[in-house]
């Protein structure tokens, strides 16, 4: 029995169309009327938003992975730097107490 060949419907014919459109445009345009720059500034905007939801997601990844909340990392930052801080203070009183003492031979 033989299929008869019946033509798609007005719809599928139109974004056959724009489809191929799309696919042979200059400079990548995306859409009818819209410009090469719209759809590059899109993509970039969509790239963006993708590494900063990656970036958050493996931030919060590490953080169950890890099993400490991110409460007391911070925490312990605080106390790092203030380490720090006092270390570097402290650096040139030592260097000159260092310097004044007698070397012992």
């Amino acid at each position: 029995m033989a299929v008869k060949n019946r033509p798609g419907s007005a719809k599928d014919s139109l974004a056959r169309q724009e489809a191929d459109l799309r696919r042979g445009a200059p400079g990548g345009k995306r859409f009818i009327g819209g410009t090469a720059a719209q759809s590059q500034r899109a993509r970039r905007a969509q790239r963006e938003t993708v590494e900063r939801m990656a970036e958050i997601d493996s931030a919060e990844h590490r953080a169950r992975e890890i099993g400490v909340p991110v409460s007391a990392i911070l925490a312990e930052l605080v106390q790092d730097s203030l380490r720090l801080a006092r270390t570097l203070l402290y650096a040139p009183f030592r260097i000159a107490q260092a310097l004044r003492r007698p070397r012992e031979a």
